[in-house]
C-alpha cells in the first residue's frame, strides 16, 4: 500500500502547493507531542531542516521509517537531515538507512 498524496490542489484559478510541512510525534491532535519536525519539499526530495524531541532523545529507526512512509507516499525520492540533527542520530540507524535504501541523506 503505497498511495500517493497530492502535492497541489487547485480551486478556481489558484493552485495549491505543499511545500513545506510540520510533523508532530503525537497519538492524538491537540495532545502534547514529544517530538517536531519541519519538512521542506522541492520537487522529488525533501529536507528536514529542524527535528527536535523531549528530553534530547534520538532519531530511532522507527521514526525514520514513517518519515520514508511519509515521502513515498509525496513521491519523494531523496530524504535529507540538516547536519545539526546528525547528533540525534543513532549510528547505526545511519548506516543501516543508508546500505537499505538510498532515500536518506544526511546534509
Amino acid at each position: 500500500m503505497n498511495t500517493q498524496i497530492s502535492r497541489h490542489l487547485q480551486i478556481d484559478n489558484w493552485i495549491f502547493e505543499v511545500k513545506m510541512v510540520r510533523a508532530l510525534r503525537v497519538k492524538d491532535y491537540g495532545e502534547p507531542y514529544s517530538a517536531i519536525a519541519n519538512i521542506s519539499l522541492n520537487g522529488n526530495s525533501a529536507y528536514v531542516d529542524g527535528w527536535m524531541q523531549k528530553d534530547s532523545q534520538q532519531i530511532s529507526k522507527e521514526d525514520l521509517q514513517v518519515f520514508k512512509t511519509f515521502c513515498h507516499k509525496m513521491a519523494v525520492t531523496q530524504l535529507s537531515v540538516e547536519s545539526k540533527n546528525y547528533g540525534l542520530l543513532k549510528n547505526k540507524v545511519t548506516q543501516e538507512s543508508a546500505q537499505e535504501n538510498s532515500l536518506l541523506k544526511l546534509a
